[in-house]
């Protein structure tokens, strides 16, 4: 099973039964083409594309990716995941991940009293009753009192991330090369292409996908 560090920093989990018959023929499929061993498939709750690279032998893919991408493109996802742990490119991805850990850390301190704050007001309608608004009143006071005494880490956090795009280099484009290279390419760049057309138009483009499908493109010739 996951860590249970693991599950509440990186979010990753094991894969569902349903998430395990989808991904694990491709998967299987990538391990062959990569050559490089056996690695752990995780799954990380996000509606992205990618997850981020975790730790040792393992790979992540997002609940996204792992539920909704047909094969194929699934097989260029689970590539590209991959090569962020292949040979010398694990090293700056490890170290990439361990330095944003306090920003995870911080996210989910503060997201789970507030979610209590949540969880507890919808019991306290669906109740009626004056000992629920209570709760609720309490659990507020201790939410507000963690996000009081998270403020000043949480501002050393987002240097520590900052910190940690300067390692970061370009583990994206060397990841989507090592896709390119098991002859995934061209799935990938569709993945990516797919995910940039169900954007929201009300939110903002997704510059990063869009260079990054411009850059699968001029690896594809």
């Amino acid at each position: 099973m996951a860590p249970l560090g693991a599950r509440a920093v990186y979010g990753y989990r094991e894969p569902t039964a349903e998430e395990r018959a989808r991904v694990e023929m491709p998967w299987r499929e990538v391990q062959r083409r990569a050559g490089g061993g056996v690695y752990r498939l995780l799954v990380v709750e996000s509606n992205e594309l990618n997850a981020c690279a975790p730790f040792g032998r393992t790979v992540a893919v997002t609940s996204h990716a792992a539920r909704s991408l047909p094969p194929a493109r699934l097989a260029g996802v689970l590539a590209h995941e991959l090569g962020h742990s292949l040979g010398w490119r694990a090293g700056p991805a490890f170290v990439r991940v361990q330095v944003t850990v306090p920003g995870r850390a911080l996210a989910w301190t503060l997201r789970t009293p507030w979610s209590l704050v949540v969880s507890l007001w919808k019991r306290a309608v669906a109740w009626h009753r004056p000992i629920g608004f209570l709760g609720v009143f309490l659990m507020a006071l201790v939410a507000m009192a963690v996000t009081v005494v998270v403020v000043v880490p949480a501002l050393v956090a987002r240097v520590v991330l900052m910190a940690g795009r300067m390692v970061a280099g370009r583990p994206e484009s060397r990841a989507d090369a090592a896709a390119v290279r098991m002859g995934l390419g061209a799935d990938l760049v569709a993945a990516v292409e797919h995910h940039i057309d169900g954007t929201d138009p009300a939110k903002r483009m997704p510059l990063p996908l869009i260079r990054r499908a411009e850059g699968l493109r001029r690896r594809l010739g």
